[in-house]
């Protein structure tokens, strides 16, 4: 308890001041839902200019990146092979099957139950939604910062968003045969992030009948409505309402391809009786929302230049005794009136 929350214990009026508290909120909760309607539109104009200093000083990716650039700018997403030497793949996965399915095995770490929100432990298992998650994916492997941190791949992510990005959040998952679809993330979303970048590394094998990612070519373009940032779920009726007939990329893969793509876009896993899918997921961002205290383990940071390091930077500067993993649920939302954070 804080010493003014003694005080006002010691002489009787904690209560009365938090129902007052309570009162201000319930006064200044229309204005502020008014304030956040109105930047809304304006925020997503200008999260989606970019940065004039980058484009004079950054070059613009060489072959075959450029192509992925024209591709990701045009569609929203775009497949690449061969990004990942044989023998960091191979690491990646014996680390994925080491340091994270066998681990959280043993423990048995267990979800409560599989709602399509963020669930903020470490790592836990979800029978419900037959999936493996983590949340602390850096703590993995080593390898996975080579690819993540991988200058090309970098350069790439940062010509689409007009702005040096950094990473914000990521994840691993192993998904599992599962016979029932249409919950959670496994239907049509977008992130309610705005304008954002995710590399989805795949460690599996994924074909037609497993567990495979689907894509509306051409959706992230789309500026969401207010409402759709509380909301992000969308029907089949959505899709054709605010797209039309699109062609949906069914994200097929081979072990240690990467599909990039903007989450601003309509996108949705699939679950079907197939093989499981393996997969790390990163998210880039120009903006310092919601980023979460992940621990990276700082032996694991050797060998890297600084440069290199920056698009960890955020993640790098939580401080965990400090804060907790995750970042307060709509933060996004949340986060318009504080024009300071998104309009530089």
């Amino acid at each position: 308890m804080t010493v003014t929350k003694t005080i006002l214990s010691r002489v009787g009026l904690l209560a009365p001041a938090r129902m007052a508290r309570e009162m201000v909120r319930r006064i200044l909760r229309p204005v502020g839902e008014t304030v956040r309607r109105t930047l809304h539109p304006v925020r997503e104009a200008v999260v989606r200019m970019p940065d004039p200093l980058f484009l004079m000083t950054s070059p613009p990716p060489r072959p075959p990146y450029d192509e992925h650039l024209a591709q990701l700018k045009k569609d929203g997403i775009t497949r690449l092979s061969a990004q990942i030497a044989p023998h960091t793949l191979a690491m990646l996965k014996a680390d994925f099957e080491r340091n994270f399915i066998e681990r959280l095995n043993a423990s048995g770490k267990m979800a409560a139950g599989y709602t399509g929100d963020v669930t903020v432990a470490d790592e836990y298992i979800d029978t419900d939604a037959g999936l493996y998650a983590s949340n602390e994916p850096f703590a993995i492997s080593r390898a996975l910062l080579e690819i993540c941190l991988k200058p090309e791949l970098v350069g790439l992510i940062n010509s689409y968003l007009g702005k040096r990005a950094y990473i914000t959040q990521g994840v691993a998952a192993r998904y599992k045969p599962h016979p029932r679809t249409g919950f959670g993330s496994f239907q049509w979303h977008h992130d309610a992030w705005g304008k954002r970048i995710n590399m989805m590394i795949i460690l599996t094998e994924v074909g037609e009948a497993d567990q495979y990612m689907t894509y509306a070519k051409g959706s992230h373009r789309l500026r969401h409505s207010y409402d759709k940032y509380l909301n992000s779920r969308c029907t089949s009726d959505e899709l054709t309402r605010y797209c039309g007939n699109p062609e949906v990329v069914r994200c097929m893969a081979h072990p240690g391809d990467i599909y990039i793509f903007d989450s601003n876009g309509l996108h949705s896993g699939n679950r079907t009786n197939g093989l499981a899918r393996d997969t790390f997921i990163l998210e880039y961002t120009r903006l310092a929302h919601a980023v979460w205290a992940h621990h990276v383990p700082r032996e694991l940071l050797t060998e890297f230049s600084e440069e290199q390091l920056r698009p960890l930077k955020w993640i790098l500067e939580q401080d965990r005794s400090q804060r907790p993993l995750a970042p307060p649920i709509n933060s996004w939302v949340d986060g318009l009136p504080r024009v300071d954070k998104w309009l530089f």
